[in-house]
This record gives C-alpha cells, structure tokens and sequence, in this order.
C-alpha cells in the first residue's frame, strides 16, 4: 500500500481521536493499510496497486482504497446502500457507493445504551444526565453495566422513566463517574471498534462524545430497522418484528444487548440491506364534543374520562388540538383494545353509554361510536 508524502496530501482538519497520528489517518480506515499505520489495523493481501483515496469533507478524515487500473473500490467490508430521505441523514464520509456505511467483517463493535434523567446544572442549564449505562461486545458478553453519577450539584427534574421502565433506585450520587464511562467508549474506538446503538445520537450527546466519536465509527440502527413507508420506530417494535418475539429490558444492558442482536442480524442475515416491516398506529380518535348538558369542561371530561392511565404513556402517542379533535396512537391492537375497555368501564360508572349501534364506515376507514356528548373514531394507519 502506498500512501502519500505530506506534501501530495490535500489538507485535512485534525482528527480528534489521537493526536499523534497524521490528521489524513484515522482509526476507521479501511483494514488493507499496513499495521504500521495505526495499532488497530490489521494486514491484507491487497496488492500494491491500491492506492489511498483522500476524502477532505469530513471534520474526521477517512481513507477509501482505490484500483488505480479498474477504478472500483475494496470491497472487503460490508456496506448498505441509502438513497432519497435516508442518504440525507446518513453520518457516513462520501464513499464511492454514495453514503454507504464501510464495515470490514471481521471489525470489532460494541453496543452501547445509556439511561438518562434531565437536571438542572449549578448554572441553571437543563440537560441529560447519564445514571446508566450497558456496553455489550459482539459475542453478546455485557462487558460493562453500572449506575453512573450524576453531576455534582445538578438538580433532578424527571426521572419518570428510569424509575418506572429501568427501575433503577432515586439516588443518582453513587456509581462510576462519567469520565470512566467515556474512557472505556474512547478507548474502543480509538482501537478501530465501531459504536452501534438504537438513537445513539442522544447516548453519544449525554456522554458529552457526540463531537468526538468519528460519525463514520457510529452505527445508528433507526436508519437500518425501518418500517415500509420509511419511518423511524422503537427498539422493542424493530426487535419484535425481526424476531417474532418480545423482550423485557430493565436496564441499559438489557437494551445493549438487544441492540447487538438486531446488528448482527444487518449485518449478517440482511447482507447491510435496510430492514422494513409493516407496522400500523391504531387509533382512536374522539371529537364532535358538545358539553353543554353535561355540566363538564372540555378537559374535565378528557381527563375523568378519556385520558390513559399515566403508566401507560409509554405504548400511545398523544396528539389534542384543544377543540374538536383527542386522538391517541397505539404501537399495539392490544394496548388500544385494553383502553377502550378502561374508558367503557369509567363512561357506564358515570352512565354515559353509546347512542345506537356502531357505524361501520365505507372503505375499511373504522368505526364510529356516537356517546351522546361526544364521538369515538376507531381506525387503523399504515407507518
């Protein structure tokens, strides 16, 4: 492999991964540079014909390696193709397949997660703190899972879902310090690991490694798990999809380990081919409210009424226009089925009860129910 003098090199920003390596070097380079390059960097059998391809765009330079009679690129790694909407939010460097995600097959990964509360800092700022976090290796091995301390003098503003789905204990001033757990995360990517996570963007955020990680070292699996029509969905409904079954996180190295499965399961079953599944919201939409007779206000009513249990705010989505229209999204048949039976126990407690039968509409558009002081609308949408 030939690489450049210094004065051949085009001008690249410092990489921040290790300041002893020239800036045109980094860590995710492709395997076939000479092990004397960079420690993590294993030897090949590429013939010195492949010459290094310099791409001057990133912040984090990154090497391609280029056939200088055939034109074509290594393909010793695997990659996935993203176009239209995807090729826009790729993080990769521009590679020759147009924002392909390059991963040698035998690279290292580690899937990272992080449990995060919100404070507020000594200096009044809001922001997540980081009070867990999981690193789990490809042989699905938990290498790291421990509580994290929160900042020194930041004050707790919600915990809600650390406590109720992680179920981790109020007091966030013991565990590691956040400087150990970016240690560990440095120092695997600094070996030439690849960091892959579900919304890894906030992990990396909340870990204050957002601005050092190498995006080309990142592996953000809502952008390769998605369903038909394109759109972003959660980690236990890509799992589920994928697997046929559900699982039961309760902490960041139980959701580190999934995360790993559904990256094995890209890379290898997939071949680095995005994944879809059809997935639906099923809906119910309350509306056409007339109150006069009913002694109520509008959010009186939502709230004695029609509103989800507060533990259940995690399986529906909320969206109210404050006139006409309650509409709430469900990720499961099930979850919407257990509502409506909650809300036709709370209506017949207070005697309220349908007006007639239900009207089936035309076209498979669901069902309306007519309560006197208002209308239910139960239909399905394709995500």
């Amino acid at each position: 492999t030939s690489i450049p003098s210094t004065r051949e090199r085009p001008f690249h920003p410092s990489t921040r991964c290790s300041p002893s390596i020239h800036p045109s070097i980094h860590p995710s380079i492709h395997p076939s540079i000479h092990p004397s390059v960079h420690p993590s960097v294993r030897p090949s059998t590429l013939a010195s014909s492949f010459l290094c391809s310099f791409q001057p765009s990133f912040h984090t330079s990154c090497l391609w390696l280029s056939n200088e009679s055939s034109g074509h690129t290594s393909v010793e790694a695997t990659y996935v193709r993203m176009s239209g909407g995807d090729a826009k939010q790729a993080q990769t460097p521009s590679a020759p397949f147009g924002g392909a995600i390059y991963i040698p097959e035998n690279a290292a990964a580690y899937a990272v997660d992080c449990e995060m509360i919100e404070v507020y800092m000594p200096d009044g700022k809001l922001q997540q703190a980081v009070v867990s976090i999981g690193v789990v290796d490809l042989s699905l091995e938990v290498i790291l899972y421990a509580r994290v301390r929160k900042p020194a003098n930041s004050v707790v503003v919600n915990d809600t879902f650390v406590k109720t789905t992680g179920k981790l204990s109020a007091d966030y001033n013991k565990g590691l310090s956040i400087f150990s757990a970016r240690d560990l995360i440095t120092r695997l990517v600094l070996e030439g690991a690849f960091i892959v996570g579900w919304q890894i963007d906030s992990d990396l955020r909340a870990l204050g490694l957002d601005k050092v990680i190498p995006p080309q070292q990142v592996v953000e699996l809502t952008k390769l798990f998605m369903t038909t029509n394109g759109h972003k969905c959660k980690l236990t409904e890509a799992y589920r999809s994928v697997f046929r079954r559900n699982f039961a996180a309760h902490n960041a190295g139980d959701d580190a380990k999934v995360t790993m499965e559904l990256y094995h399961y890209w890379k290898d079953t997939a071949k680095g081919e995005i994944v879809r599944f059809a997935l639906k919201f099923y809906c119910v939409n309350w509306h056409c409210f007339k109150l006069g007779s009913i002694g109520m206000s509008r959010g009186d009513v939502l709230w004695k009424f029609l509103r989800p249990r507060s533990t259940d705010r995690q399986v529906v989505l909320e969206e109210d226009d404050g006139k006409n229209a309650y509409k709430l999204k469900f990720r499961q048949k099930t979850d919407r089925a257990a509502y409506l039976l909650l809300v036709k126990r709370r209506l017949q407690e207070n005697k309220i009860n349908p007006q007639g039968k239900p009207l089936k509409l035309a076209g498979g558009k669901g069902t309306e129910i007519d309560f006197g002081y208002f209308r239910s609308h139960v239909y399905e949408i394709v995500r």
